[in-house]
């Protein structure tokens, strides 16, 4: 598969930002990207662990194909920068993902059969490890039947973790896209217990993920 700034029918603007991007993580952090054949068609939540500032912009360029984000809607109204955001498939919104407003923008995009990166812990977690996987993401899936294609992110807490102002300069990064978590697999089961195990599918597909990378990641990613 193509990097994602190389997909068809991209405006100019995201398409070139997301090619310097995709040249910054090359150069400075080594970026090695894993289990493009993992990725679905139809459409999915990009569900991976969050440990740094750098982790939306390497999961974007990593992808094969173009994703939407959100954003604080605070972000908007910066001059020039609203704009700049909105072109680059960011939506605004004034809450987490469990705010029904929230909630409903994400619904729109998935019926849309767009991919839309969510990242499931809710926020940058304080230690490199995964921390606890809300529930949110399996109740969109459900809502929306779409997939999730569980992410896993290497090196980026090393680079530019919470505790530190500025990134270093350099390191070594990864990221591994998993196979999809269908919800088909689980609609015979009563809907909160199908939400509960979609939820620890996804925690133990992305330490799946990493383990298989520390491995030597050799083969597909499961």
């Amino acid at each position: 598969m193509k990097a994602s700034w190389q997909a068809p029918g991209m405006n100019f603007l995201y398409r070139s930002i997301l090619f310097l991007a995709w040249c910054y993580f090359k150069v400075f952090y080594r970026l090695k990207i894993y289990g493009l054949e993992n990725f679905t068609s139809k459409a999915a939540v990009i569900a991976p662990n969050h440990t740094s500032f750098l982790d939306p912009p390497l999961v974007a360029v990593s992808c094969p194909q173009e994703v939407q984000f959100l954003a604080r809607e605070s972000l908007f109204r910066v001059f020039g920068l609203g704009a700049l955001i909105r072109a680059l498939n960011t939506h605004p919104v004034s809450g987490d993902a469990s705010d029904v407003a929230v909630f409903r923008t994400l619904c729109k995009l998935l019926n849309e059969g767009k991919k839309v990166i969510l990242f499931p812990e809710g926020a940058r977690q304080e230690a490199d490890s995964l921390g606890v996987i809300k529930p949110g993401i399996s109740l969109l899936v459900s809502r929306t039947n779409s997939a999730i294609i569980p992410t896993y992110v290497h090196g980026t807490y090393k680079v530019w973790n919470r505790h530190h102002r500025f990134p270093k300069p350099w390191g070594r990064t990864a990221c591994v896209f998993g196979s999809p978590i269908l919800w088909e697999a689980f609609a015979n089961m009563d809907k909160r217990e199908a939400q509960t195990a979609m939820t620890e599918a996804l925690k133990n597909k992305i330490e799946a993920l990493r383990l298989w990378y520390l491995a030597g990641a050799k083969g597909t990613p499961p």
